[in-house]
């Protein structure tokens, strides 16, 4: 048996006739696996500096930290100055995007990649609809100093510990997720709502050092903690294949947008919030909210939803209000039930007013509570200027 993190499970639901308990047809086809390669980057990323995995990992940080080369040392400071400090994205997440466009099932893998990145990852990353050739090319240049910390923490040891302490629990987290996902068909309701079709496959990979994080990666592939529950997969799931929900280039979109991008209160909850949580433009919470608005609802016909109200008033510090809105005003109209296309359904719904900036605060508020609400607004910049 190899030493490297091993595929578990990879079985294909519809190709063996598998059902749902009501009888009908499975059309998700799940894939559950590990990836010690991938649990590379993203222990670099936390011990570089993320505040959000300081407290989560402090013995492991600690313990890279002090195994590690000078030379790793340095190399780990100069990610987090680049990517955290001066472009504001999260150093370990960012690598494992990047990273999903070639293979991560070992150290070695992601080791070659970061030696040459224009060979085994620029020709996966090209098929991403994010793709951007100028991103690229300033990724590619911090691949030597990702190269470094690789080889740094190889040489700690790594791998052999990583054998002998993690990938038992997340074999075991592998076995138990897959039992529980199996049935539940997700990509129909994402269809349904998206008014196109979706790959059928979706493959969680299960690590250790993704916690808080739920990450997409390249194509209808996620990140996951293995102590998180199935729920918690299927929910991350749900929500992260919407991502984005409509075309980001949308100028009419863009257009009927302009009003709430020029309310303060929303605009307070884009300037206002704690950027650690990411989601830092106008752009961004509209995507997220829309992400969000979508997948409560797929998990809530689908059995494994959190109750909304309480969700948006706690998550990310209570800033995804418009996801509260959208959510609202989607179940009303009738569109969470006979689906169709979101981003012509968000366009129409802009244009009727029926998300105006007094909609989406009173919807909110109907989703979420008036206090939340008022969390936000002109009168938070004020009050944090004191």
């Amino acid at each position: 048996m190899k030493m490297f993190s091993r595929l578990i499970v990879f079985l294909f639901l519809a190709a063996c006739g598998a059902s749902s308990p009501d009888g009908d047809e499975i059309v998700t086809q799940w894939n559950v696996q590990s990836a010690i390669g991938m649990d590379a980057l993203l222990l670099i990323g936390a011990a570089s500096g993320d505040l959000m995995q300081a407290h989560i990992y402090p013995e492991e940080i600690a313990a890279v930290r002090g195994k590690m080369s000078a030379e790793g040392i340095a190399a780990l400071d100069t990610l987090d100055a680049v990517l955290r400090q001066d472009l504001g994205r999260l150093t370990g997440p960012s690598l494992a995007y990047i990273f999903s466009a070639g293979p991560v099932a070992t150290l070695d893998d992601v080791i070659e990649s970061a030696a040459d990145p224009i060979a085994r990852l620029r020709p996966g990353l090209e098929t991403s609809p994010n793709w951007d050739a100028r991103e690229f090319e300033s990724a590619a240049e911090l691949m030597p100093t990702v190269h470094t910390a690789l080889l740094a923490l190889r040489d700690t040891g790594f791998v052999e510990q990583y054998r002998q302490e993690s990938l038992p629990n997340i074999d075991a987290a592998i076995a138990s997720d897959y039992a529980d996902v199996i049935s539940r068909d997700v990509i129909p309701e994402q269809e349904r709502l998206l008014g196109r079709d979706l790959d059928p496959q979706i493959d969680i990979i299960i690590v250790r050092y993704a916690k808080p994080y739920g990450m997409r990666i390249l194509g209808q592939r996620f990140v996951a903690y293995y102590g998180w529950d199935a729920r918690t997969q299927l929910q991350i799931a749900a929500h992260e294949i919407f991502h984005p929900p409509f075309d980001l280039n949308d100028a009419e979109l863009g257009d009927l947008l302009s009003e709430l991008r020029s309310d303060p209160w929303l605009m307070s909850i884009v300037q206002d919030h704690d950027p650690q949580y990411g989601y830092n433009s106008f752009e961004g919470v509209v995507n997220e909210g829309s992400t969000q608005a979508l997948d409560q609802i797929v998990s809530d016909r689908l059995g494994f939803a959190d109750e909304p109200g309480k969700r948006w008033r706690e998550s990310d510090g209570g800033m995804h209000m418009l996801a509260a809105a959208l959510y609202h005003a989607m179940r009303e109209s009738g569109f969470a039930d006979d689906g169709g296309n979101y981003a012509e359904w968000l366009k129409d719904a802009l244009r009727s007013g029926l998300l105006s900036p007094s909609e989406v605060q009173r919807r909110a508020a109907l989703v979420a509570g008036r206090d939340a609400v008022d969390a936000w607004g002109p009168h938070r910049s004020a009050d944090a200027g004191k």
